[in-house]
């Protein structure tokens, strides 16, 4: 496990101005497994996938999220197209920011994928989450979806708050201009009294795009510490 994340590590420091191209590149890859699946009814298998990216999340956080995930990657082309076309959408009404609506969602997708498989109906939860994911990022900012009514984000975010390696952000380093903060989609990142940022890491997809646009390198992607200095 040591050699793996120094092996990440050393690719995390290579690789940081390139986070865009190879995450594109795995989601579009995952994509074309999902649409195979259901193209030949074994959409179900998908679940397989789920799982291995609950077990990935315990090392390396919300990997599935942001690398994996096929509404997560329907939802970047939907952000790709309102920002070519300057379009806005709306925010996260208040109400539901209640962590009780999540896990209502939550138990009733585990509910219904259940009955679904006991009385052996044909109807596929799966493919309903992903349509109401795509559908409800129309009109809302896709924080609205992946940090509040998400049922595989919920699962996700209990079994990756003790993930060994998350991203960071060097305190020393940051410069407070706020660039990562801006680009973050799901709003996980927070202002400090002292104006600096700070990732909670719950609700972080792993996108990397912070990393990205951080000009001073103060963002990264390491073995989890109680202070960066």
């Amino acid at each position: 496990m040591v050699m793996l994340e120094r092996m990440w590590n050393i690719m995390d420091k290579k690789t940081s101005k390139n986070w865009d191209k190879i995450r594109i590149i795995t989601q579009l890859l995952f994509l074309g497994v999902f649409v195979l699946l259901f193209l030949t009814k074994r959409l179900q298998l998908w679940i397989v996938i789920f799982g291995a990216g609950v077990l990935v999340s315990v090392f390396f956080s919300r990997f599935y999220c942001g690398w994996v995930c096929p509404i997560g990657t329907i939802m970047r082309f939907q952000t790709w197209v309102y920002k070519l076309f300057h379009i806005n959408r709306l925010k996260t009404p208040e109400f539901i920011k209640s962590s009780i609506y999540k896990w209502l969602l939550l138990t009733a997708f585990i509910v219904l994928m259940l009955m679904t498989r006991m009385m052996n109906l044909k109807i596929n939860i799966i493919l309903y989450v992903v349509a109401a994911g795509v559908l409800i990022s129309l009109f809302f900012e896709e924080a609205f979806w992946h940090k509040y009514l998400c049922p595989y984000g919920t699962i996700l975010n209990i079994t990756s708050r003790k993930a060994r390696l998350k991203l960071q952000i060097n305190e020393s380093k940051c410069i407070s201009c706020g660039l990562c903060q801006k680009e973050c989609i799901n709003n996980c990142i927070v202002t400090l009294e002292n104006k600096k940022r700070s990732i909670e890491n719950k609700d972080c997809i792993m996108c990397h795009k912070c990393q990205v646009v951080c000009s001073t390198g103060a963002i990264i992607y390491k073995k989890q510490e109680n202070n960066i200095t």
